[in-house]
């Protein structure tokens, strides 16, 4: 791998009128001077197919991409570029691509990732600082070795030594972990260390081996990094001092590389808690709320059950879950990564507001929501964690706001939306601001508190316009109230193309066929089939996705409301061999997943396995009939 002293180099603001610095040999490959390249935007000097991809990396928070540069003869130069946010600023560092830049980019996560990956590149730089030699780094791990990395050395050399128990006199870096010194060896066929070594090293055309033992901070031995050369020989002094720096080095990326892989194992197991407790929370949680909703609406028929019971239990349902979903919320957010979408700004606005509005005007409240027209029409923005922050601090204006009015408008200023929730409420304890705004914590903490909450709407709000690289401020409304400002970076985008919907081909007359429920546990099936007959639907009941597979082949129906998560065959699976089966008969069946997997990517799998329609659990009548009429068509009327 070729060394280059000063390779093509340029680092710049993403602006034009940022800085720039430009050396000899990028001006030389690009045939542009620093002033003329400081005249114009980074983009502007990206061929025209490159642009987008440039500005998605900016847009999504990107720590690298490969572009093409305009160079005067109008031959695009290739670069690799890295991404740093300078306090709002994108500062681009550009470097040209080659053809070891696979081994050698830093970005690469995979590489980065990998603590061997980080051993090969420390070998190869080993090896590039002396000329002529080889080198060999090793793990321990239970008294034996662990292949780490050796580029340059045989295979068959690299597979003998890897599990090999090192001990008191085993070779150079065996002996150098065992004792944790430095073991020179200048001649390998005559130092007794290597006697069961000898052959393997001279078919592997090593001579002399120095080797280095490297540790944690705390000074346990995780390895030795050797150098070979070719001729018996000692080292100088010089090439002591470089190994023993490169020891010391490989101990540090050792020690972080393992630290961060023990962090990302921690995080897939804190991810599989979080969907298998949402999956294990939802699924009685549902029964719970179905329960609460059907005796409610049975409560004229059964004069043993007291109105003001049910109205507790459907209560404390709707409190725990709103619990559970806040906790949940606030965890899977500080993990999320952009999940950008387009969508359409004012009626994205407007549907929130839609939801919210007829809670203050049941508490007397005016409420108004405007946009804009300044505001482009369609954004490019994390719908998700839009939605929840706009829900919950709108939210917290109207529990707060006993009379007057909550007001939401949203504008554009300097290229970032400006949202503000304006009330005329009790108003914030601003010297409590930075408290409030942590997790559990209330305006209110005393045992006589006015209002009920779990402290979680402001922190969760928070997290939600870090996640979008916006930020909140607090002020007071001028006569009393609160004024929350969201100020978000403006992504303007085009209108996407439109999907044609799927022909759910079920005719008029097929209308009055059961739906069929594939739902594993009793209680939530039963729970679900209580809602249908009430709603005038008919339907057949399994209890996995093989015999819903045997029931469609024997009976025809209107719609499947499918759980996923299923023993024998899952949700998922049992939706693609109805596809499957849909592709030689030309027919469609409309497949709703109302399912406890209510993590942020379940949807999309389910949409991915080919279902129609998500509703997360608990379901709500309203919901479920809604969303079958419109997949199913309304109900047959009940006599």
């Amino acid at each position: 791998m070729a060394v280059h002293a000063d390779p093509p180099m340029l680092v710049r603001a993403a602006r034009r009128d940022g800085f720039v610095r430009v050396n000899q040999p990028f001006c030389s490959s690009v045939g542009l001077g620093a002033e003329e390249l400081a005249r114009r935007d980074f983009v502007d000097w990206l061929v025209a197919e490159d642009r987008d991809l440039f500005t998605a990396a900016l847009r999504n928070g990107a720590a690298t991409c490969r572009v093409r540069h305009e160079t005067c003869t109008g031959e695009p130069f290739l670069l690799e570029v890295r991404i740093r946010d300078q306090g709002g600023e994108p500062v681009v560092l550009c470097l040209p691509v080659t053809a070891d830049a696979d081994e050698v980019e830093v970005d690469a996560p995979n590489a980065e990732a990998s603590v061997k990956g980080t051993l090969r590149k420390i070998a190869r730089i080993v090896e590039e600082q002396n000329p002529g030699y080889k080198c060999s780094i090793l793990l321990v791990a239970h008294g034996r070795f662990v292949s780490g990395a050796g580029p340059s050395l045989p295979a068959a050399y690299n597979e003998a030594i890897d599990g090999y128990a090192i001990g008191p006199n085993v070779g150079s870096c065996g002996t150098a972990i065992y004792w944790n010194v430095p073991v020179i060896v200048t001649d390998i066929q005559q130092d007794p260390l290597w006697a069961p070594f000898a052959e393997l090293a001279r078919t592997a055309g090593v001579a002399a081996c120095w080797s280095h033992p490297f540790s944690t901070k705390g000074g346990r031995v995780l390895g030795a990094l050797a150098l070979y050369s070719p001729v018996p020989r000692a080292p100088t002094a010089e090439q002591l001092d470089r190994l023993r720096a490169a020891a010391q080095m490989t101990g540090l990326a050792v020690e972080r590389g393992r630290a961060e892989e023990e962090l990302r194992s921690a995080n897939q197991v804190k991810a599989r808690f979080l969907a298998n407790m949402s999956h294990e929370i939802r699924t009685p949680l549902n029964a719970l709320v179905g329960i609460a909703d059907s005796l409610e609406g049975v409560d004229g028929e059964d004069a043993s059950i007291p109105g003001s019971e049910v109205l507790l239990l459907r209560d404390a349902s709707e409190q725990l879950l709103e619990l559970f979903s806040g906790i949940l919320d606030l965890t899977e957010v500080r993990d999320r990564q952009g999940l950008d979408k387009v969508i359409q700004l004012h009626a994205f606005i407007q549907q929130i507001c839609n939801d919210l509005g007829d809670r203050a005007r049941a508490k007397g409240l005016g409420f108004e929501c405007q946009a804009s027209a300044r505001a482009p029409r369609w954004v490019t923005i994390d719908a998700w964690a839009f939605e929840r922050a706009l829900k919950l601090l709108i939210d917290n204006a109207i529990k707060f706001t006993h009379e007057g009015e909550v007001k939401i408008t949203a504008d554009v200023d300097d290229d970032r939306l400006i949202v503000a929730i304006i009330d005329t409420g009790c108003g914030i304890d601003f010297a409590r601001l930075n408290e409030l705004r942590a997790p559990f914590v209330q305006g209110d903490s005393s045992t006589t508190k006015r209002y009920p909450g779990f402290g979680l709407g402001l922190a969760l709000s928070d997290l939600c316009i870090h996640a979008l690289g916006g930020k909140i401020d607090f002020a007071p409304t001028e006569g009393g109230g609160t004024t929350v400002k969201i100020s978000l970076p403006l992504h303007a985008a085009t209108a996407p193309a439109q999907e044609p919907a799927p022909a759910l081909r079920i005719e008029p007359s097929h209308r009055s066929l059961p739906v069929l429920v594939v739902e594993d546990n009793p209680i939530n099936s039963k729970v679900i089939e209580r809602i249908l007959e009430r709603s005038g639907y008919a339907c057949d009941l399994t209890v996995n996705g093989q015999e819903a597979l045997q029931a469609i082949s024997a009976k025809a129906y209107s719609c499947i409301l499918m759980d996923c998560q299923m023993p024998v065959m899952d949700g998922y699976e049992a939706t693609r061999r109805i596809r499957m089966l849909e592709e030689q008969s030309g027919q469609h069946i409309p497949i709703i997943a109302v399912t406890a997997n209510a993590l942020a990517e379940d949807r999309d799998r389910c949409l991915s396995a080919g279902m129609d329609e998500y509703l997360k659990k608990p379901v709500r009548p309203k919901e479920l009939i809604g969303t079958l009429a419109e997949f199913a068509g309304p109900p047959t009327i009940v006599e």
